[in-house]
């Protein structure tokens, strides 16, 4: 998983380049350099320093001011930098104080520090966002638009007036607490066995409560904002995707026909690599022999996170209980966080991250699109098993996890796209639940011992709605990777590490320039299921 700082601008590269004061090749040449030469800053010398919200705002203040008078172009962009510069400093902090609270979730000052850097973190992207609209609006837009930091037709998009006015962003204050009470939950919930009755009662009921109040807010967000419905407003606000929830509802379709009776033919012997021991030094070495093998970025990558000590893939029962990597904007550096369950299975998981690692590591932390993202994590995986020793029971395995990312995640998309239609009275536990109970059984997966009260551990809907589809979309663009290099040695790394560095955020976009097939494509699924029961039959 991309962690994703909530409506975070995508202009992280250009940042990048105009703070160092080069040009685009130059800095990609100095970037790489300092990346080959291992002079890049290992994590246990990263300083955090709690932003200064205040500060910042004064800055945005500063800058929105100088746009109404300022005549020379020169002065006004060395403010904008400056702006943006301290920006990135926030985010930094932010992720830096995520990833000591992740790997200890009891330590009461990194607890504090995170909750502190989320609390603010919409009032920051609310004056980034405050300022372009009044960019947009100024004298001097023309020669703004000239200069690499924006580009032409940059300020199309910030015609108006911004949306983050005070309500906005009351109502984004609101998600984000109740996302804090979860978080809170969540915490408190890790001293009982997940899906026992002992959650359920205890801490799963409470979280069903946050998560009502969650669609409500969301709802007044998105009609705030003037979309029909909260999917619509997720789709273009916080992933700029380039299709819509309709077309997500008929590929759901489609999984739910063609794949659906695979998924239910599904039997234990798949699932062998899950209950394999695996110690975290074999995990480490799986991805190390991955990306000798598949060379290039990937090795060069490889040899920037063990020298500088950018993961965390060591068992701790007070680690999240998550995987995700992230990029540490000050120091040019992505990090990997994995908690491992100690099994053969890890070895996919950290080669998951490591894959947007990579990613990160080839575009400088340019922000692509989320579906785009997930394309190289997953795509890496897949690859790892043409490039690795021993891997058939894991092949076994990923393609049984494949079936069961398309089948779950699928049925995750559907749930969350149908649970935001219910309102007033409707909204309740009990329709909740239904509605779970029965998106379950559409997909085969009522049974095994599953409960309609299981949404409360889906992550992702408390703290990223509409998310989930992206596994999907990039599972299947992942799976031509492999389905490549299956065709011929080295065509799927060449598919993979051409596009590491897309600026690409829509997805179709992606794919159409990558020379893949969309998802959509009638008989696509139909190839996904003939290529799935090769393997698994």
């Amino acid at each position: 998983m991309r962690k994703k700082l909530t409506a975070v601008v995508a202009m992280i590269l250009l940042v990048c380049v105009l703070l160092t004061g080069c040009s685009l090749e130059e800095f990609f040449h100095d970037l790489y350099a300092a990346f080959q030469l291992g002079t890049m800053t290992k994590f246990e010398d990263m300083e955090y320093v709690r932003p200064d919200p205040d500060a910042f705002s004064d800055l945005v203040e500063q800058c929105r001011e100088q746009a109404k008078t300022e005549t020379d172009v020169d002065a006004l962009m060395e403010t904008i930098y400056t702006v943006y510069e301290s920006y990135y400093d926030y985010i930094t902090n932010y992720y830096l104080a995520n990833i000591h609270y992740y790997n200890d979730m009891t330590d009461i000052y990194w607890s504090d520090e995170y909750s502190y850097c989320m609390e603010h973190s919409n009032a920051i992207s609310a004056g980034i966002d405050q300022l372009l609209y009044d960019l947009a609006d100024c004298s001097l837009r023309e020669e703004l638009e000239a200069d690499a930091f924006f580009g032409p037709g940059f300020f199309d998009s910030y015609a108006g007036e911004s949306l983050w006015d005070e309500t906005f962003t009351q109502l984004m204050e609101q998600e984000t607490a109740l996302q804090d009470q979860y978080y809170e939950l969540n915490a408190l919930a890790a001293e009982v066995e997940y899906y026992s009755e002992a959650y359920f009662s205890g801490y799963g009921y409470e979280i069903e409560q946050v998560f009502l109040e969650l669609i409500r807010v969301r709802q007044q967000i998105a009609q705030y904002a003037g979309y029909e419905s909260y999917p619509e407003f997720a789709y273009d606000f916080y992933f700029y995707r380039d299709y819509k929830p309709e077309q997500t509802q008929g590929y759901l379709q489609q999984i739910r026909t063609e794949l659906v009776p695979l998924y239910l033919t599904l039997n234990s012997t798949v699932w062998e690599a899950y209950y394999t021991p695996c110690s975290e030094e074999d995990v480490f070495e799986y991805v190390r022999t991955c990306a000798q093998a598949v060379g290039g970025v990937a090795k060069n990558a490889f040899s920037l996170m063990e020298n500088a000590e950018l993961y965390s893939i060591n068992y701790s029962e007070n680690k999240y209980a998550a995987s995700f990597e992230i990029f540490l904007y000050n120091y040019y550096e992505p990090y990997v966080f994995v908690n491992p369950m100690g099994s053969a299975v890890d070895q996919l998981t950290f080669a998951h991250e490591f894959g947007h690692f990579c990613s990160d590591y080839a575009a400088g932390g340019t922000v692509a699109g989320t579906d785009v993202a997930e394309v190289f994590s997953q795509g890496l995986e897949y690859l790892s098993l043409s490039y690795c020793d021993d891997t058939e029971q894991l092949t076994r395995y990923k393609m049984a996890d494949s079936l069961c990312v398309f089948v779950e995640q699928s049925a995750y998309a559907s749930f969350e796209h149908q649970v935001y239609d219910l309102e007033g009275e409707d909204l309740t536990v009990e329709n909740v639940r239904a509605l779970y109970g029965r998106t379950l059984s559409d997909y085969g997966m009522s049974g095994n011992g599953r409960d309609n009260r299981d949404y409360t551990l889906v992550h992702h809907f408390i703290i990223a709605p509409m998310y989930v589809i992206s596994y999907v979309v990039s599972n299947d663009a992942a799976l031509q990777i492999y389905q490549a290099e299956q065709s011929q040695s080295g065509a799927g790394v060449a598919l993979w590490e051409d596009n590491l560095a897309t600026m690409q955020t829509g997805f179709l976009g992606f794919v159409e320039e990558a020379g893949l097939t969309s998802p959509f494509e009638d008989g696509r699924v139909e190839q996904i299921r003939k290529t799935l029961e090769e393997v698994l039959k």
